[in-house]
């Protein structure tokens, strides 16, 4: 409860009662001025008796003089003549009125806004109207005093009794009627005016005493409860004060106990006296004593801890001062203190036990990490012997047993790295790196890894896309990823039927950014109510451990939970049990505003009709390769010059000016110069400034993509389709547009066909012609030429010209095994591995997908210069070679 300011009350009761004394005298001054207009009404009746008697009196004496000659009725005409002139009673400061004159000072009078009649003491106010008629009337009086001193003079008595005296004095008569009306209807009105105010006044005298009485009835109740809850107050503050685990001292001006608690004396044990009146010295030690006058006399407030002896024991005391003035403006120390002895000695505790704990926090977080990576190590092991096997003629027994082994280790492989990231979690070094990545690139990848693997378990795997298809997000694509595939992961393991959907929802947009909602629904067992709390706390799993049919640590959704977070984002879920479940999650990115990120479903509207003549160059060393790039070129009528290497695609630019061509398509690994070099001399030395395109079959990681930057636009990975070769030269040539055959387009305005050109992409965004990754050996066609129809549709679907290619690549590579063989005798590895990677990019060209991987294994092998390695390696491309040279 606010306490009330009594002083605002105060001052509204006093300004109460000085408008009740104005009022007051209102009221009063009110009254007066009515009596005033009553008294001025009066004194003009009585002036008028007087006129009318004066007159009366002269006539009557004047006829008894005029009918009895008798002499003293004349003297009493002069007489009451005389004393009306000498007598003054009416104030116009003449004496004589004869009856063509009026005296200068009558004149004046008339000039006067307003003037003042005395009459016995009495005043009469009259306006100028007034004045004129009563000036009138004077005339007309005076007129006929002057007739009966006449008549009385002359003896005429017939002055007196003539028309023209009776029509003087009606004349006066009215004159005087009229001035008294006029005079008597003013003073009414002014009354009325009067009275009203007077009965407003009167009326706000009695609402201001009703709201003073008011005032007064709360200021009272006020000031009796001000005063119980002050008592109240006080009981309260003495209590706490005085059951205050501290300690509280009140010392004076002087430096003086004023007040001590019973906390205060127990902690300076001081217990068995009374320091009231005393200073520090006089009641402490010297230690103390200036402890206290060091730390607390300095300044005006403040706090710390002191270790002081009492009572031959240490005590850790905190102590809290400040200085307050009391109602007559004395300053008051305020000392408060607080024994934490017992608190420091159980901080020490704890820090040493914090201390151990967090010495074999970091111990067991060491070890995990180790351990993880030295099983990692040996599960590698497996994996790889796994992999060459399965490239070994097996029965099916033997197949099964290696998937189980396969499927094992993955198991494993994927609870170390969960390891691994928990302990980065904990240490709060899990660190992010942001690349630049089309979005749709990545989500087809993902479906990739479980669409056939949830089809083949007659699960419905569904995707539902509202995002524009050339969106390129700024994140860590890896941990992006690694969050959408532990999550389908997770929904498979509990779906036994029906349907897993992903779902892509773009929230909010603008230039820079975007705010997107992914949703991985299940029809799966669903999580009860109860449960959804445990799902993100790391090892929580919500089956019981000795019954639980699904593998896994339960640190997967916790460490999802953390990705997303440490990149702004956020993840909830919503099940029902029995009926399956939504994982949301909601990720903030910045756009990609790199205009070399290309992707084939992304850019599917940008395919040039026509190229209007446009020039390009075409720097490759397999012949098979440069006919298809020259062949799709000039489907869209872009000129073409060829080259075999880096240093015929010099000589091509070195005469011609540095823009002469539109494009520069360049294959990376070549004879005599590399296309990086090639590249290299014709961007930096040579100034040519036509966008260089680079063709290879090989991984590009990101520290390539750096490194080229200046000199690459951008990457396109061999073997690729005709719409994504034509995205990927559209930006460098008109843009008319031209309708892409076989894609595939959603509502949401997703192409499902698979990405295979990357600007400024990782590795894994990008795919071969005609499926989405790599095949595993295990996986393989028995028909070598599996890849056959997405090859020739690539070519334009011309099937004449692949199969003259297919022919030339009979001639060309069927000695291929042993030349690399004669290569490696003759340790010109560099030639080996160029030869090998060529049959990998034609390979694929040309639908050969077995001999494509068997190829690139053989290249790595050849790379890394293990014999074991390349022994088994050789022996697989040569299978894999023959079995294509004998179905041509």
């Amino acid at each position: 409860m606010k306490k009330v300011n009594l002083s605002f009350m105060a001052v509204m009761i006093i300004s109460l009662v000085i408008i009740l004394i104005m009022n007051t005298m209102s009221v009063f001054a009110y009254r007066d001025q009515i009596l005033t207009i009553e008294s001025q009404k009066n004194n003009l009746l009585s002036l008028n008796l007087k006129y009318a008697s004066l007159l009366e009196k002269l006539y009557a004496n004047a006829l008894q003089y005029l009918d009895t000659n008798d002499e003293k009725y004349k003297s009493e005409v002069y007489n009451l003549r005389n004393s009306y002139f000498e007598n003054d009673n009416i104030s116009l400061e003449y004496r004589i009125y004869t009856e063509n004159q009026i005296s200068a000072s009558l004149k004046k009078a008339l000039l006067n806004a307003d003037f003042t009649i005395s009459s016995q003491a009495e005043y009469i106010q009259f306006t100028k109207e007034e004045q004129r008629l009563y000036l009138q009337f004077l005339k007309s009086y005076h007129m006929v005093l002057d007739r009966i001193t006449t008549a009385v003079n002359n003896r005429n008595n017939l002055m007196l009794t003539n028309p023209e005296y009776d029509n003087e004095v009606t004349n006066q008569s009215a004159l005087m009627s009229e001035l008294t009306n006029e005079y008597i209807d003013r003073l009414n009105r002014n009354a009325d005016h009067i009275i009203l105010r007077q009965r407003i006044a009167e009326y706000s005298l009695v609402g201001v005493s009703l709201i003073l009485l008011g005032f007064a009835t709360v200021t009272f109740y006020l000031i009796l409860r001000e005063n119980a809850f002050n008592s109240y107050f006080r009981k309260l503050y003495n209590t706490i004060v005085e059951n205050f685990e501290g300690g509280i001292a009140i010392l004076d001006k002087d430096y003086r106990f004023d007040y001590v608690t019973t906390g205060y004396k127990e902690i300076m044990g001081i217990s068995a006296m009374n320091p009231i009146g005393k200073t520090p010295r006089e009641t402490f030690d010297q230690q103390i004593s200036e402890i206290i006058e060091e730390r607390t006399m300095s300044e005006p407030s403040g706090e710390g801890q002191a270790d002081l002896y009492i009572g031959n024991k240490k005590k850790s005391v905190f102590y809290n001062y400040f200085t307050i003035e009391d109602e007559r403006g004395n300053s008051k120390y305020i000392h408060i203190i607080r024994d934490n002895t017992k608190t420091e000695d159980l901080q020490l505790q704890l820090r040493k036990q914090l201390k151990e704990i967090n010495f074999y926090s970091q111990a067991k977080d060491s070890f995990i990490a180790n351990i993880s990576h030295e099983i990692k190590t040996p599960i590698n092991a497996i994996l790889g012997m796994v992999h060459f096997l399965k490239s070994t003629r097996l029965s099916q027994n033997q197949k099964e047993l290696l998937r189980k082994i396969e499927t094992s280790s993955d198991i494993l492989l994927t609870i170390i790295s969960d390891v691994l990231d928990l302990s980065k979690i904990k240490n709060n070094s899990l660190s992010l790196y942001p690349s630049d990545f089309s979005l749709e690139c990545a989500i087809k990848n993902v479906e990739d890894m479980f669409s056939s693997q949830l089809t083949s378990r007659g699960i419905r795997w569904w995707t539902e896309y509202n995002f524009n298809p050339s969106l390129c997000l700024h994140l860590d694509k890896t941990r992006f990823v690694q969050v959408l595939v532990n999550l389908i992961n997770n929904a498979s393991k509990f779906t036994d039927r029906g349907y897993i959907k992903l779902s892509v929802e773009t929230l909010s947009e603008n230039d820079d950014t975007v705010l997107l909602q992914f949703c991985i629904e299940d029809t799966g067992i669903g999580i009860a109510e109860k449960d959804i709390s445990k799902l993100f706390r790391e090892f929580e799993q919500l089956e019981n451990h000795l019954t639980k049919q699904h593998q896994g640590t339960g640190l997967g959704l916790f460490i999802c939970k953390n990705i997303i977070e440490s990149m702004d984002g956020r993840m909830w879920v919503k099940s029902t049990k029995g009926q399956g479940s939504k994982f949301y999650f909601s990720l903030p990115a910045k756009k990609s505003l790199d205009p070399r990120l290309i992707t084939a479903s992304g850019i599917v509207s940008r395919i040039p009709l026509n190229g209007s003549g446009g020039k390009a160059l075409v720097v490759e060393d397999t012949d098979i390769n440069a006919e298809v790039a020259v062949r799709l070129l000039r489907e869209v009528n872009i000129t073409c010059d060829t080259a075999s290497d880096g240093i015929a695609a010099i000589q091509c630019c070195k005469d011609k000016p540095c823009d002469y061509y539109h494009l520069i398509l360049m294959d990376i690994h070549m004879p005599n110069m590399d296309g990086y070099t090639s590249a290299n001399i014709l961007k930096k030395e040579m100034g040519v400034k036509t966008p260089i395109i680079a063709l290879t079959a090989s991984d590009i990681n990101e520290q390539i993509r750096s490194e080229h930057a200046d000199t690459i636009e951008c990457f396109i990975l061999k073997p690729f389709k005709v719409e994504a070769f034509y995205n990927a030269i559209a930006p460098y040539f008109p843009t008319q547009e031209l309708p892409v055959s076989g894609s595939k387009v959603t509502s949401a305005g997703v192409t499902h066909e698979e990405t295979i050109i990357s600007r400024t992409m990782a590795p894994e965004g990008m795919a071969p012609a005609a499926a989405a990754g790599p095949v595993e050996k295990a996986e393989r066609c028995q028909d070598p030429f599996s890849g056959r129809e997405e090859a020739i549709k690539n070519m334009g679907g011309m099937k004449p010209i692949y199969e003259k290619h297919v022919q030339k690549f009979k001639v060309n590579y069927n000695k291929s095994t042993e030349h690399i063989a004669a290569l490696m005798e003759e340790k010109n590895y560099d030639e080996a591995r160029r030869l090998a990677h060529s049959i990998k990019g034609l390979s694929g060209t040309l639908g050969m997908l077995d001999l494509m991987e068997s190829s690139a294994e053989l290249e790595k092998a050849i790379l890394k210069g293990d014999s074991y390695d390349l022994r088994i390696e050789l022996e697989n491309f040569d299978q894999d070679l023959n079995a294509v040279i004998c179905a041509i």
